[in-house]
């Protein structure tokens, strides 16, 4: 009897607790991409909330101005094992090319083009998988992540570190 008392104690004061980290990952998109996010795993749920920064721009052009592409997104989804799948509602802004303007320099070996910019700033509908393995307080996970919007859409895949309260 005592020993089921004393299991049965122990069980009931085994709690999971909510897990939190902060996600930093460098990658490829359209463009090279980094990525910023904060996550937030609820107790005795298998869900999660994340908040996402995407920056995706075209390095080193000849044209100007170069595309790049911004994204603020709130994500909501479930974990599964070290996986985490997830979707939610995003702005999504940057810049484009427009009509073309002049080539200074060389067309042919050293030119550079210049385009008009054009700005845009939308909604769109962001999705990531996240494959996370972690230590307590440390993790490397890689992410393929995307963008469903009306201005410039987008799918990536970044490497990630990690830190936070990964697991108890």
């Amino acid at each position: 009897m005592l020993i089921c008392l004393t299991a049965s104690i122990s069980y009931s004061q085994k709690s999971d607790s909510t897990n939190y980290w902060l996600g930093v990952g460098l990658g490829v998109s359209q463009f090279p991409s980094g990525m910023m996010a904060l996550g937030y795993e609820f107790a005795d749920k298998p869900t999660l909330l994340i908040a996402r920064y995407t920056d995706n721009r075209e390095l080193f052009s000849d044209n100007r101005p170069g595309i790049m592409g911004q994204e603020m997104a709130l994500l909501y989804g479930i974990k599964a094992g070290k996986f985490r799948f997830s979707t939610g509602v995003s702005t999504v802004w940057g810049v484009n090319r427009g009509k073309y303007l002049s080539t200074i320099g060389d067309p042919i070996l050293y030119g550079s083009n210049y385009y008009e910019p054009a700005r845009y700033l939308t909604v769109g509908l962001p999705g990531d998988i996240r494959f996370i393995t972690s230590t307590k307080d440390f993790g490397i996970g890689l992410t393929a992540f995307g963008n469903l919007n009306a201005r410039r859409s987008f799918v990536g895949l970044n490497l990630s570190l990690y830190v936070g309260q990964m697991k108890r």
